[in-house]
């Protein structure tokens, strides 16, 4: 029973190195962020009761067991899935669960946490319902951008989760500007897609092709922005400022997204992983000493996506 846990765990294990070893040359600037970011949570943690820090611990595994695909598939090729998935989860909780047990005796929730893990193995499957739905009419939107016509019709009530309350609650400072980041964070989402030839020729096939396509987007990004931004300025006008640098985040982010995805396009590639890389990207804007390094990381995308683009298609 323990040699197939080990060969799922070896598969994940180098799974996750392909991911680290595709983000390159932004480990410079990720592996600090990181680490930083590592302790800060472990401090953080640390100040919480029991309660939250078992919720936090549990959260990452309730996440991915919601959202898998390959249960079926295990099941069929003959592993003790239950196990497995145990098994994954746990190494995955061990990572937080570990340190917060032995640096500020959280056994409780170690155990707790291993325990929720164990449970969530037994849960089935999630099952979106299917059926023949009709696609969402989204006629103001330019058929050149297609990223957003799907990334809409999947996932747009994640959008307005996050967009309606920024618009509700603009009273307070903070709602609009979370608002603003967090649709930001959506974006790598949108780009992640590798469309055919086909799509790519009204931008490729002109001059200035990937600074039409960067343009479009920010125009539509700002378009859809600008009430959030309306609102703040109405009700916050002493710190006015911290809106434009809201906007300019989620450009940088948006252009990150647009840029990753043709430096790393090749013909009939369906996806592109981004989000380990967009995870460091978005810690290297959050702390403003790190902030050049991401500029010039963006510098060198843009170079690579145009160089593959004429590599492909002249």
């Amino acid at each position: 029973m323990l040699r197939p846990i080990g060969l799922i765990l070896e598969i994940r294990l180098r799974q996750a190195w392909r991911s680290i070893k595709s983000v390159g040359a932004l480990w410079i600037l990720g592996l600090p962020l990181a680490l930083v970011f590592y302790l800060s949570a472990l401090s953080t943690l640390s100040k919480q009761s029991l309660e939250v820090v078992t919720a936090v611990l549990l959260l990452p595994p309730v996440l991915i067991h919601l959202s898998r695909r390959d249960l079926f598939f295990l099941e069929k090729q003959g592993f003790p899935l239950r196990m497995v998935l145990f098994a994954e989860y746990a190494l995955l909780t061990v990572l937080l669960a570990l340190p917060l047990a032995l640096l500020f005796g959280f056994y409780a929730a170690a155990g707790l946490s291993l325990a929720g893990c164990l449970a969530l193995a037994f849960l089935p499957q999630w099952k979106r319902p299917a059926g023949n739905r009709r696609a969402l009419p989204l006629a103001f939107l330019p058929y050149l951008a297609f990223e957003w016509h799907s990334a809409l019709r999947r996932h747009g009530w994640l959008f307005l989760l996050f967009y309606l309350p920024g618009l509700a609650f603009s009273a307070y400072t903070g709602a609009p500007l979370l608002s603003v980041i967090l649709i930001a964070t959506l974006l790598p989402g949108v780009f992640e897609d590798c469309e055919p030839k086909e799509l790519m020729e009204p931008f490729f096939f002109r001059p200035y092709g990937l600074w039409r396509k960067l343009g479009l987007h920010a125009f539509l990004l700002l378009l859809a922005l600008l009430p959030l931004a309306a609102v703040f300025f109405i009700f916050s006008p002493e710190v006015w400022y911290l809106m434009p640098l809201a906007l300019l985040i989620a450009l940088l982010f948006l252009a990150f997204a647009i840029l990753y995805k043709y430096a790393q396009y090749w013909p009939g590639r369906r996806k592109v992983h981004n989000s380990l890389t967009a995870a460091l990207f978005a810690l290297g804007l959050i702390i403003p000493f790190f902030a050049p390094a991401c500029l010039v990381y963006l510098v060198a995308l843009f170079r690579k996506a145009e160089k593959r683009v004429v590599l492909l298609y002249g």
